[in-house]
C-alpha cells in the first residue's frame, strides 16, 4: 500500500540539488553530524565542524570590522586608585537650617564666618532691627523689597505698598534689583512706565 523510497530514486526525483549537502529525513549519511544528546549541548567536542568537512559557508570580514584584541596596560600602573570621597549630607543639612535663623550661629557648627552670600544678602539689606521694616514685613511682604522702600520713602504706607508690589511684579519678571528700584523711583512706583521703560532700553 505504501511505496518506500529507494536511495537511489531520491536524488534522480531532484537532479538540480546534485549530490545531497543536506540530510533527507530518514537517510543517513556518513558526512552527516550526529545527534547531540542534550545534557552535553555545551561540550560539544567530539562532531567535526562544517570547515573540516567541506560543507558550509566561508565569511571574509574586511579589516576594519575585525575586532582587535584590546590593548594592554602597562604593568607598572598597577590598580588605578578609586576616590573615597564620602559626602556629609547631614552637616549640609544643618548649615542649611542654621542658615535659615535670624540669627545664625555658625561656631557650633564649627564655622567660623558666615557663608558669603548670607552677608551679601545681610549686609544689601541694611539693619535687621529696624523696627519699620519688621513692621512691613510681619503684614506679608518682602523683607528685600520693603528695607528698599523704606530706604527711600520711609514709612509711609502707601508708598512702601506701591513700591513692593511694583517691586515684586518686575523681579518675577526677571529685570535685576538695582534696575528694578531705579525704575520705580524713576517713575514714582508706576510699574507700566517702568516696564515700559525695561521694554525701551531692552531694544
Amino acid at each position: 500500500m505504501y511505496r518506500t523510497s529507494s536511495s537511489s530514486s531520491a536524488p534522480s526525483s531532484h537532479p538540480m540539488y546534485g549530490h545531497s549537502f543536506y540530510p533527507r529525513i530518514g537517510q543517513q549519511e556518513q558526512t552527516a553530524v550526529p545527534p547531540v544528546p542534550r545534557n552535553s549541548l555545551y561540550h560539544q567536542t567530539s562532531a567535526p565542524s562544517p570547515s573540516s568537512s567541506g560543507l558550509g559557508i566561508r565569511v571574509a570580514l574586511k579589516p576594519e570590522y575585525r575586532i582587535t584584541p584590546l590593548p594592554q596596560l602597562s604593568p607598572q600602573l598597577g590598580d588605578i586608585p578609586r576616590s573615597n570621597f564620602q559626602f556629609d549630607f547631614e552637616f549640609e543639612r544643618k548649615v542649611l537650617a542654621e542658615a535659615e535663623k535670624e540669627t545664625p550661629s555658625w561656631s557650633k557648627l564649627g564655622l567660623e564666618s558666615l557663608p558669603s552670600k548670607t552677608t551679601e544678602s545681610t549686609s544689601s539689606l541694611g539693619p535687621t532691627v529696624d523696627p519699620v521694616v519688621s513692621r512691613y514685613v510681619a503684614s506679608g511682604l518682602n523683607r528685600e523689597a520693603v528695607s528698599l522702600a523704606v530706604a527711600n520713602y520711609g514709612d509711609n504706607p502707601t508708598k512702601v505698598q506701591a513700591f513692593v508690589n511694583g517691586y515684586t511684579l518686575l523681579r518675577e519678571m526677571g529685570f535685576s534689583s538695582n534696575k528694578v528700584t531705579e525704575a520705580l523711583l524713576m517713575y514714582d512706583n508706576d510699574t507700566d512706565k517702568a516696564l515700559a521703560h525695561f521694554l525701551n532700553s531692552s531694544s
